[in-house]
């Protein structure tokens, strides 16, 4: 094929192209796209459910599989400027309350020490749990709680480690177990942490059992009474003792 043919070749590509994009552009000027938000047919009794968008996002892929998931979530990204969101004559939904958090104490108290150890297994790569356990990449974590930071003598910390004073409580256990990068910023322990306060407290309390005298472990809060339990309320009196109302 010499150039003028690929020339011609060239141009017929380029020319079949741009007439589909006129043809688009002049299909949707004369039938503009207009998007469906109820079902053109209504079966008596039978309610179609609202789609949750964000629900099909989060389920991404598995939620594709399900009946009509694929096209749902196709349809609505594609016209997904043209939805209009649904309002309630009753106003906004209401937003669940937060889940009230569990002191640590309380925590400790039911945690699962086996589950601590299976947890606590990915810490082997650098950690020895046994009495008498040589240091790796960290210090031994026997007799971790109670001990004071970077009190191995037999173990070459990190600057910001030799820097730290004070000891292992549960409680700052539990700070640095979230994420250690954060409670002892320039640390060299290359773990994120543990998210979720059951696992932290699980492998807590597996590492309680790591000593001949554990420490014990700290009392769970009591709750505190209102204030306004506490005192009467602004205005009001109680009457002296032996007075009659």
């Amino acid at each position: 094929m010499d150039g003028w043919e690929r020339l011609k070749f060239g141009a017929a590509i380029t020319g079949v192209v741009f007439l589909i994009s006129v043809l688009r552009w002049t299909a949707d000027l004369v039938y503009p796209e207009t998007y469906v938000t109820e079902p053109a047919y209504k079966i008596p009794g039978v309610s179609e459910p609202a789609v949750d968008l964000s629900a099909l996002q989060r389920s991404w892929p598995a939620g594709l599989s399900e009946p009509g998931g694929r096209a749902k979530l196709r349809d609505y990204m594609s016209n997904i400027e043209k939805v209009a969101v649904p309002r309630s004559a009753e106003g906004p939904p209401a937003v669940a309350a937060p889940a009230p958090q569990v002191d640590l104490a309380t925590l400790l108290a039911a945690a699962d020490v086996e589950k601590g150890r299976q947890t606590a297994r990915v810490c082997t790569s650098c950690h020895t749990f046994d009495q008498g356990g040589q240091d790796r990449i960290g210090p031994s974590l026997w007799g971790v709680v109670g001990r004071d930071v970077a009190a191995r003598e037999t173990f070459t910390y990190s600057s910001v480690f030799a820097a730290q004073s004070g000891s292992w409580t549960y409680e700052r256990l539990d700070r640095y177990l979230t994420n250690p990068a954060k409670a002892v910023p320039g640390n060299k322990m290359a773990f994120a942490g543990l998210r979720k306060a059951e696992d932290r407290a699980n492998v807590i309390a597996f590492l309680s059992t790591l000593s001949a005298s554990p420490v014990p472990f700290p009392k769970a809060e009591k709750p505190k009474i209102a204030e306004t339990l506490q005192r009467p309320r602004q205005g009001s009196r109680r009457p002296p003792p032996g007075s009659s109302g």
